[in-house]
């Protein structure tokens, strides 16, 4: 693999945890407006809309790829699983046990990766545990609570289905046109996510939409349109345990950019936490010891 490749991904991947870091702050303003499931299609939707620009324009050089339409919609339902279920798991759960439990995604990759013949390194592995044991300090609001109702185990699926994505970009992305693939994949989500709307029992409002317009922008043109896409070129030149660990970034800049921005505040051990993903990132860029 190419190293100057991958240092660019991964400087990358440090620019989409960033951008998504703010999405937080954003989706929580466009809570105000817009019922969840609804938000997810209309910012996938969005997203999808963006990256259909440099696609239509790039046929001429690059035709449509149709063989990647079947990945790119199993990359789609590996991603809209994790959004779906991570909404409905929110109805039954606490946001900070949620929170950490998404976040085991990063541990659920290495080790989905050893029954695909896709080994981790021992860093890799170090990482991503140090990278959840941040996630959990993180998360902490107080009191340790146990894995107890149907909500924890739906965000446990969430993280798997999240887990499978980022393997699935790693398989399918390398051999795909970046802007095609991302494309069906955003598409994939605004579909089944508007489907679950329907099963949810959401209701569009013209009005909704209209309040929360400039979050929505935000969090489907730029974090989705831009930086999933983004997301999906950087992982054909990193291994997809790795991308995790840096991309589980974007709660520490969620942090940063809730306390500039919305006046939050965090304790001690959760900026502890902060500083333990951080630390992750470093450790799993550290050049393995030769024997």
């Amino acid at each position: 693999m190419d190293k100057k490749k991958s240092v660019f991904a991964l400087i990358a991947l440090l620019i989409t945890a960033v951008i998504w870091g703010l999405s937080y702050s954003a989706q929580a303003k466009a809570m105000d407006h817009l019922q969840p499931l609804i938000f997810v299609s209309l910012r996938y939707f969005a997203g999808a809309l963006l990256v259909l620009i440099p696609v239509l324009f790039r046929l001429k050089k690059t035709p449509f790829q149709q063989k990647i339409i079947l990945p790119g919609a199993i990359c789609g339902v590996c991603l809209a699983g994790g959004e779906i279920l991570q909404q409905f798991g929110l109805l039954y759960t606490s946001a900070g046990k949620a929170g950490f439990l998404t976040a085991l995604y990063v541990i659920m990759i290495p080790v989905i990766g050893m029954f695909l013949k896709k080994k981790s390194t021992f860093r890799i592995w170090s990482a991503a545990v140090l990278s959840v044991a941040g996630s959990y300090m993180l998360c902490y609001t107080g009191a340790v609570e146990a894995i107890s109702n149907k909500g924890d185990f739906l965000m446990i699926l969430c993280a798997l289905f999240f887990a499978f994505q980022f393997i699935a970009i790693a398989k399918f992305a390398p051999d795909a046109d970046t802007f095609q693939f991302a494309f069906i994949q955003f598409l994939t989500v605004a579909i089944l996510s508007g489907i679950a709307t329907v099963i949810a029992g959401e209701t569009w409002s013209a009005a909704g939409i209209m309040g929360g317009m400039m979050p929505l922008l935000y969090c489907g043109l730029i974090a989705i349109g831009l930086a999933c896409t983004i997301q999906v070129g950087a992982q054909k030149y990193v291994h997809p345990a790795t991308a995790s660990i840096v991309l589980s970034t974007a709660s520490v800049f969620a942090v940063i950019w809730g306390c500039l921005l919305l006046g939050e505040k965090y304790s001690t051990l959760n900026l502890l936490g902060c500083a333990a993903i951080l630390a992750a990132v470093v450790l799993v860029q550290l050049p393995e010891k030769k024997a």
